[in-house]
């Protein structure tokens, strides 16, 4: 992301007012210059209304009150989450287009996702045109073979940033089409709905859903199936099934464009498993600080092996500190600091068995201190879903990532 002084520079190059003595953001800035390139003629088709989807909060945002009162109440139900790419459907004359929720690095305009969806584009929904919908892009797949093997959401992250042409062939020839899974609408033809309750909404998917259905286009366009009961086994549910999570939102609430709303939270699977800290990189931001970037976690298999579960660079600065020493004027970190136990938490195994979202909980010190043999993680079903697909499973860890002072080099992996 450009500065905002280069974002200042950009607006007086294009003359876009920016009142003097005012402090701005780069969120205000990145707004003008995005409305700048919407006046601005883009030759062939013209860009869509600029909507920033609404985000959702995670649940262990609030406290465990307030988690076990959204569970239970009435006012709030549930739908499953999937693991895609944001997309915003916008019903329109000249067909259906899609954009996501990340700006083009040029214009500032949501990037268009349309080219790539080739059989979501052209379904014929005029009936529905000028409607505006929410959802999620995905591949039903758990794995995906790309040029090489790669999980549902890397896929598809990659289908809908490559050309359009390879995006096509590549769906058309192997029958692995994208899905589109709709859980909210803003416009009903026409008619602005951000400001009704969910439970309002709800009633204009109905009719769209029952519309796609009559029409045959159940293949690819999905609904989300809201629960009002009984969310924490539907939670669950999920979850054994391999789902992602859910997100529970308040029936009540409006849409909030752009907005990370406590009305919708998310409840994603995770683990926490006990971690001991294995290696570490350097990271050239906070190499220039004379800081470690990054610290490397492992665990012991269920044959014994040390195995990298991931990188974890969201340490606090005092943390940082502590765990740093400067060797021949490279920011190292301390020995001592090796095989020091850590509480962490990761959301799933991806291919290269390293955990999604890794993250540090605690460090295992003073009366939670912990051995390092309970860092322990038995990885077989995870193996298994790699052998069954023809994934290779990766080899354990090198014992010299574990050394001190060894330089890094382009070819030395985590």
């Amino acid at each position: 992301m450009k500065k905002l002084s280069e974002l200042i520079k950009e607006c007086r190059e294009k003359g876009i007012p920016i009142s003097e003595g005012t402090k701005v953001s780069k969120e205000d800035l990145i707004c003008k210059l995005a409305n700048y390139h919407l006046e601005q003629d883009q030759g062939g088709l013209q860009p869509l209304e600029q909507i920033i989807p609404q985000l959702a909060k995670d649940i262990a945002e609030i406290t465990e009150k307030e988690r076990e009162e959204v569970l239970r109440s009435d006012r709030y139900a549930c739908g499953e989450k999937k693991n895609g790419i944001r997309g915003i459907l916008h019903i329109r004359p000249e067909g259906n287009r899609f954009t996501s929720r990340n700006r083009c690095a040029n214009t500032y305009l949501l990037n268009e996702l349309t080219e790539n969806v080739p059989h979501l584009k052209n379904l014929n929904l005029r009936d529905f045109e000028g409607s505006i919908f929410d959802g999620e892009l995905y591949l039903p797949s758990e794995f995906v073979k790309l040029d090489t093997f790669a999980n549902a959401l890397e896929a598809t992250t990659a289908l809908l940033h490559c050309s359009p042409d390879k995006a096509r062939d590549y769906q058309e020839s192997t029958g692995q089409r994208i899905h589109y899974h709709i859980f909210d609408v803003l416009r009903a033809n026409g008619q602005h709905l951000t400001t009704r309750p969910l439970r309002e909404r709800v009633q204009y998917l109905k009719d769209f859903q029952g519309f796609i259905k009559s029409s045959g286009h159940e293949e690819h366009i999905r609904f989300e199936e809201l629960v009002f009961n009984a969310k924490e086994e539907h939670f669950r549910k999920i979850i054994e099934a391999g789902g992602e999570g859910i997100v529970l939102k308040d029936l009540n609430a409006s849409y909030f464009p752009g907005a990370r709303s406590s009305s919708w939270l998310k409840l994603k699977r995770s683990s926490t498993t006990d971690a001991i800290i294995i290696g570490y990189d350097r990271g050239n931001e906070w190499d220039k600080k004379g800081l470690i970037g990054s610290v490397e976690l492992g665990v012991f298999d269920e044959y014994g092996d040390l195995r990298s579960i991931g990188r974890v660079s969201s340490l606090s600065l005092q943390k940082r500190i502590e765990m740093t020493e400067v060797v021949d004027g490279v920011p190292t970190l301390r020995k001592q600091c090796l095989g020091t136990v850590v509480e962490c938490r990761f959301q799933e195994l991806n291919k290269n068995l390293r955990g999604r979202h890794l993250q540090i909980l605690s460090f295992r010190e003073g009366q939670n201190a912990k051995p390092i043999s309970e860092c322990y993680l038995n990885l077989s079903k995870e193996k298994e879903k790699l052998t069954r697909v023809g994934i290779p499973i990766p080899g354990p860890v090198s014992e010299r990532l574990i050394e001190i002072g060894v330089p890094r080099t382009a070819s030395d992996k985590f």
